[in-house]
């Protein structure tokens, strides 16, 4: 039997929205497949659901859906994942009542954003017999009060000093006539509010703390103890085109095994990476910012899903004659990415494919390092594999 044996009650995980907070990582990539300790939050939450004995899971996709699908689809567990596509602008509320048959009147609400460490927590949540249980934590300011017979009340408004809590998701409901006022107010948190004045609800207080990535600054606080590396694209994860000749469609898109290997070893070591690439072909016109942008979306999808980390992707759009100070040999996309993921100098390094990233990395006060065959010397290497004693050394990381 299952630790807990919840067999029979759904999880529904809001995976919709375009996490605006936490840009630029989610330019890229969702916020459900953000990668804490190594992989996204959104597997820690299906491990962590598989161990309580739920079985089946549905995740409510809107923005990137083909990603969290694609990642979902090769997540490997016993769980039954379906998911459910919305438009990107959704609100939760649209996408509950779009799935509403699917979901049911019993099930777990979850947020994509926040993690609970405690699977006690959540089993505490779970054995509840109210018809909506809050997992909520201590705040000086929160949007749950608790009245004087113990009952806590949602306020949808702004949150306040009255309020002493706040709520995680993880909310269970088994009520029928909770999704019934989701459809009457179109709002989640107005039906949340409206649901703890009409009924008696209850809740649960944190014991172990959770992780967020609701917004970049707590999230990097998170990866304080995983290290950055920087890349070039092209020459580096994907191949080369001719001179002055870009990746335009999706039948140039090759991606560069060799190194997509060593990254990933790299990535088993405590390493994540951001991008940051030249692209002169939008400013030519030949290439359109549109699909420069689903490449990227694409790329950093799938190397994801082969157990690379990429939280961001620099791109300079200029004409290689507009004196821009971020097309390469210029730093400026390296101190843009140093600044905005507060990357200690001393602990990483770029990786390109041309004299002009050495250039860029030496302006930018790291060190650099050359992959492919027409170099030679030192820090020089025919691929990521063949690099990854230097590039663990000058990162400072245990290989």
């Amino acid at each position: 039997m299952e630790r807990f044996g919840y067999w029979r009650v759904k999880a529904v995980i809001l995976a919709g929205g375009r996490g605006e907070r936490v840009r630029p990582i989610t330019d890229t990539l969702p916020k459900p497949l953000i990668p804490i300790k190594g992989k996204p939050i959104i597997a820690h939450q299906l491990e962590q659901l598989e161990r309580i004995g739920v079985k089946e899971v549905i995740v409510l996709t809107g923005y990137l859906a083909s990603s969290v699908k694609s990642y979902c689809n090769n997540f490997r567990s016993g769980l039954k994942i379906t998911c459910i596509e919305s438009d990107p602008d959704d609100s939760p509320a649209q996408r509950l009542l779009h799935s509403r048959k699917k979901i049911g009147d019993d099930f777990l609400l979850i947020y994509c954003d926040n993690y609970i460490l405690a699977d006690a927590d959540i089993d505490a949540v779970l054995q509840s017999e109210s018809g909506l249980t809050f997992l909520i934590e201590p705040r000086p300011e929160g949007n749950i009060s608790i009245n004087e017979y113990g009952l806590p009340k949602y306020d949808a408004g702004n949150r306040k000093p009255e309020n002493k809590y706040v709520e995680l998701g993880n909310i269970r409901i088994q009520s029928d006539k909770f999704m019934q006022i989701v459809h009457e107010t179109q709002d989640l948190p107005l039906a949340l509010q409206r649901f703890s004045l009409e009924q008696d609800c209850a809740a649960v207080e944190i014991t172990a703390g959770f992780w967020s990535v609701s917004n970049l600054a707590r999230y990097l606080k998170l990866i304080n103890d995983r290290k950055i590396v920087l890349l070039d694209r092209d020459g580096v994860l994907l191949e080369k085109m001719p001179r002055r000749e870009y990746v335009k469609n999706f039948e140039d898109y090759r991606p560069m095994n060799e190194n997509w290997n060593g990254l990933r070893i790299l990535g088993k070591s405590g390493v994540d990476f951001v991008i940051a690439t030249n692209q002169p072909g939008v400013a030519t016109r030949e290439v359109s910012e549109t699909f420069l942008l689903r490449l990227h979306q694409k790329m950093v999808s799938e190397m994801l899903n082969t157990g690379i980390n990429v939280l961001a992707v620099y791109v300079c759009k200029h004409h290689w004659n507009d004196n821009c100070d971020c097309r390469k040999p210029e730093p400026g996309m390296l101190l843009n990415a140093i600044s905005d993921f507060d990357i200690d100098r001393d602990e990483t390094l770029y990786i390109g494919d041309d004299d002009r990233d050495l250039l860029a990395a030496k302006a930018a006060n790291i060190e650099g390092l050359l992959i492919g065959n027409d170099h030679s010397g030192n820090f020089h290497y025919p691929n990521t594999e063949s690099a990854l004693k230097s590039i663990l050394a000058a990162i400072g990381a245990v290989e």
